[in-house]
């Protein structure tokens, strides 16, 4: 379950808070970026709707059955092993009995070792030093969620070796279950005197039970970070959650790797078993974040937004699908500009703004396109079809102060531009033509050849 702790590394929190409210499309700033690492540390949201995501994909005949079971909050007709072998990947009801058959024929192999004599307590030390020296014979492994790379190789990590020792133990009739914390999870056996934690990835943990402080340095050694020291940070999950977290740590993996469909779909499939858990759905979120932003950086923006809208129905209140669906909109209006698509970089900002009326900077990147637009038209010399676009955008908002902004900006810069050129004639007509809209408008005034040769005189 550490893998959240592997994405820190490789997707780093990055915030690019270059937010430039005027003339954007001016600037080599982004307007705002957000790349979310996948959270290791959400605990359990109580106040999270029970739902799982819009964005699903299909399920294998296995794990229709297995969500069919489990949505009970229980599993009747498939083990823990079994769910965390579909939870893997697996699909084939001959590769399932292949693995129940294997560890029934280590607990068969247990039972014939005398060493099972003991109290309880020491039946549980065989069970776990079996399970080392004979199944966990290869290395931890961080990204080794994948049961049957335990099963068939001996790589594991922590939980992998959780669901075995859980269901090892539950050969021989003991009570198990996971415990959770953030990064990590271990198992509880309930025996007679109470219940017994055991960090399943140490190999070492009950040969240096009567040493804490080396049985936290041989944990540490193990998982390459430190331990988790807060008790209170533990939570018990059942089995049906066990199964969750291979899901959510095989969304991690796939993350890693870019494979942002898959990743979604597993961390979707997180969710469906356990809705209130706070990882899973925080790598689901972070998923689509980050996925939005590779279909930005690819210039898919349509696709972009589509998959952020997604991502808002499914939690309105997540702050990077907002800043990034702002940011998505920047970037599409700044490409469909310099294609010269005016007109439908206004009517995409236009959806935009009436889909988050509360983010001011798209109703001024809409009046950004106005500007740019027209002074294109007026440097191409279609001076008639420039003021038509001012006509438009008063058609469309009114003569509201952002409309008059926008004329004033556009005319005053073509005119200052003509004059510069010694074209004081056409700076002229056009300054008298944007006069007759806003007679009152000292810049207009003040920018006029005329008022220029009356001041030289």
């Amino acid at each position: 379950m550490q893998k959240a702790l592997l994405t820190l590394l490789i997707w780093s929190l990055t915030m690019w808070l270059c937010i430039c409210p005027f003339a954007w499309a001016d600037s080599n700033q982004a307007l705002l970026l957000v790349k979310v690492a996948v959270p290791f540390s959400l605990r359990e949201n109580r106040d999270s709707p029970q739902v799982w995501p819009v964005i699903e994909t299909p399920l294998s005949v296995l794990e229709q059955q297995l969500f069919t079971d489990a949505a009970d909050g229980r599993l009747d007709d498939f083990s823990l092993l079994d769910a965390a072998l579909i939870a893997s990947g697996v699909d084939d009801t001959a590769a399932l009995r292949h693995y129940r058959e294997r560890i029934a024929a280590w607990a068969e192999e247990l039972r014939q070792n005398n060493r099972m004599d003991g109290s309880h307590r020491r039946q549980v030390e065989v069970i776990f030093e079996f399970l080392h020296r004979n199944i966990l014979y290869g290395k931890y492994n961080i990204e080794c969620t994948d049961l049957r790379q335990a099963l068939d190789e001996g790589r594991f990590n922590c939980v992998s070796a959780t669901v075995l020792f859980n269901c090892l133990a539950g050969e021989f009739g003991y009570s198990c279950c996971a415990l959770e914390t953030p990064g990590h999870a271990l198992s509880r056996v309930y025996l007679p005197d109470g219940p017994l934690d055991v960090e399943t990835t140490c190999p070492r943990w009950f040969h240096l039970q009567h040493d804490p402080v080396k049985q936290v340095e041989a944990l540490e050694k193990t998982i390459g970070r430190k331990s988790m020291n807060d008790k209170s940070m533990l939570r018990e999950i059942s089995p049906i959650q066990l199964t969750a977290m291979i899901y959510y740590n095989r969304g991690v993996d796939f993350l890693a790797e870019k494979r942002f469909a898959e990743a979604t779909a597993a961390n979707s499939k997180a969710l469906r078993l356990d809705p209130l858990n706070g990882t899973a759905r925080g790598n689901f979120l972070a998923t689509i974040n980050n996925w939005a932003i590779d279909l930005d950086n690819a210039n898919h923006f349509d696709e972009a937004v589509a998959l952020l809208r997604q991502g808002l129905v499914f939690d309105p209140h997540y702050e990077a699908f907002a800043l990034n669906f702002v940011h998505v909109h920047n970037q599409w209006s700044q490409q469909l500009c310099k294609e010269g698509r005016y007109q439908e970089a206004v009517e995409m900002l236009n959806q935009a703004t009436s889909e988050m009326p509360d983010r001011e900077y798209l109703q001024r990147a809409v009046w950004e396109v106005y500007r740019r637009w027209s002074l294109a038209l007026f440097e191409a010399n279609k001076v008639d079809e420039a003021f038509a676009v001012f006509a438009e955008a008063r058609r469309r908002h009114g003569a509201c102060r952002e409309a008059l902004e926008c004329e004033l900006g556009a005319v005053t810069a073509y005119g200052r531009k003509l004059i510069a050129q010694n074209r004081h004639e056409e700076a002229r007509r056009i300054l008298d033509r944007a006069m007759i809209l806003q007679p009152e408008a000292p810049i207009l005034r003040d920018n006029h050849p005329a008022t220029k040769d009356n001041d030289s005189r």
